[in-house]
């Protein structure tokens, strides 16, 4: 009975020391938001009778309360963007102004930039990194004219003394999906080659945690994962198929995510780090759905939407 008791302490003692050696961060992620910030019904749920969806003013009442839990629970919640945020200049309704003004109150950390978004050209591009507070990220998107690449190549942030480096990459096919006068604008670069190469730059620059923001699809997604060692963490865009649980990759345990789009739901990726390597060693995510009445609509955000 004593030798049970014993072990029974000793393995209590165990855990909480694990549990007290382990950080928490939250990162949230959107994707593929397409200018669709004004609340609309869930006709994928129920054709006859949808329920309404909040989108961009449900997002920021789920992003507030994330926020509060982690100022009350001490941990540190990242915002992230996998680009495609305006939508098709074909269709119209981008919604740019709104759209910079809902992500700069939200105070988005970085944004990937999309193959959409390209579509807009580089004076418009170049006119919205300017009015946004974050920035925009891209390894392998590049200016014809001047051979410079547009935007940013990566980010480092620190949270809970974890060093994470966050890089962009859009998809090399664009010039697949633009028109012929946005694709003398820009130069879409190798995909693998500047991820491979963003990698071993953050890891020289001592990033603990690398997260890829990328716009080139699933498939592309999982490819990048099973090829490129280093990539802890993908949150992806370019195309409608979201997925309601991370998928890891079984070769190099690349954790892969993305919502389903157009700002029906928000992303939520829950982090445990080591404290003394400063590794992921467990994750639990989920794809929240902005029902309006469970996430009642901001009223700031709901107010900028309306004028």
């Amino acid at each position: 009975m004593i030798k049970k008791v014993v072990l029974l302490l000793m393995f209590l003692l165990l855990t909480c020391e694990i549990v007290l050696s382990q950080k928490k961060i939250v990162i949230l992620y959107t994707n593929d938001m397409m200018g669709r910030l004004k609340g609309e019904p869930a006709y994928f749920i129920n054709r006859d009778f949808p329920p309404p969806l909040g989108n961009a003013a449900s997002c920021a009442t789920y992003i507030k309360e994330e926020r509060d839990n982690g100022l009350k629970k001490g941990y540190s919640v990242v915002l992230l963007d996998a680009g495609n945020c305006f939508g098709n200049p074909q269709v119209g309704e981008l919604e740019i102004g709104k759209t910079v003004e809902f992500m700069n109150r939200m105070k988005y950390d970085a944004c990937a930039i999309g193959i959409y978004d390209t579509r807009l050209g580089e004076d418009i591009l170049l006119d919205i990194f300017d009015k946004t507070s974050f920035p925009w990220l891209s390894a392998n998107l590049k200016a014809k004219t001047r051979s410079e690449y547009i935007g940013k190549l990566y980010k480092t942030i620190g949270c809970e003394g974890v060093r994470i480096g966050i890089f962009g990459l859009i998809s090399e096919y664009g010039p697949i999906w633009v028109e012929k006068k946005i694709d003398k604008q820009f130069l879409y670069e190798k995909e693998m080659t500047r991820a491979e190469e963003m990698v071993s730059l953050l890891e020289e620059n001592g990033c603990d945690i690398i997260v890829g923001l990328t716009n080139i699809g699933f498939v592309h997604d999982s490819l990048l994962a099973d090829s490129i060692i280093g990539i802890d963490i993908i949150v992806g865009g370019g195309e409608g198929r979201g997925m309601r649980e991370p998928f890891e990759s079984a070769v190099n345990h690349t954790i892969i995510c993305r919502t389903y789009g157009n700002l029906s739901s928000i992303g939520r990726l829950e982090l445990n780090i080591d404290e003394k390597t400063r590794k992921i060693i467990g994750y639990k995510g989920d794809n929240i759905t902005l029902f309006a009445e469970q996430f009642p609509p901001d009223v700031e955000i709901q107010k900028l939407l309306d004028e």
